[in-house]
């Protein structure tokens, strides 16, 4: 079962998408690229100043949290605060009342929904999730759009899904589009110091 990132720690992110690409430069100037993994979401996060006065000692309680998570091996949802809405929206002008429906997936660059609002705008950056079951895919929106239909829209995404893993009826998310990751082992830097300091952590996107 995952566990939602507390809502006072995050105040910065470095995590992008590593797209699992390799390349090399041959002597004769060729570039050979290619792929050794599909593409998930690693780098990493940083809280804001934790105090260790006060109602709750928060820089102990993020301790103990990024404890457990290792030592128990448990999933985190995390939903960045910068990204709750797609860019033109915010909690008034959201004009969608549920989620949308994954129709179909063409090919791993692209998706077809259905339960859009007419009219509506999306833009290259927001971002969206595919939750299916105990899976979650986190991607952005690839290129702009204005919805044209409530039953088939196509939404192009980046970067690719991985293979196999989606499919038509999964849950799609443009609101409150979680990531779900994992703690990396051994990578929090937690010193504790007389004033209120942040602790830095390292992530990778677990699809369940």
């Amino acid at each position: 079962m995952p566990i939602n990132l507390p809502d006072y720690a995050f105040i910065q992110s470095g995590v992008d998408p590593d797209l699992g690409i390799a390349s090399a430069r041959s002597e004769g100037g060729l570039i050979i690229t290619s792929r050794r993994a599909d593409p998930f979401w690693a780098g990493p996060m940083t809280t804001r100043p934790l105090f260790a006065h006060g109602p709750r000692n928060e820089h102990a309680d993020f301790r103990a949290f990024l404890s457990r998570c290792v030592d128990e091996n448990l999933r985190v949802d995390f939903v960045h605060p910068r990204h709750r809405f797609p860019h033109a929206y915010d909690a008034a002008s959201w004009p969608m009342a549920g989620n949308a429906e994954l129709v179909s997936v063409p090919n791993l660059r692209t998706i077809v929904l259905r339960d859009l609002v007419e009219g509506m705008t999306l833009q290259r950056g927001d971002r969206l999730s595919i939750v299916q079951g105990d899976i979650v895919c986190h991607r952005w929106v690839a290129a702009d759009l204005t919805v044209t239909s409530a039953i088939t829209q196509v939404v192009e995404v980046t970067p690719r899904l991985p293979i196999g893993v989606v499919a038509a009826g999964a849950t799609v998310l443009l609101k409150n589009p979680k990531m779900r990751f994992m703690i990396v082992p051994g990578t929090w830097d937690d010193k504790e110091v007389a004033e209120a300091s942040p602790i830095s952590f390292e992530i990778m996107e677990a699809l369940r």
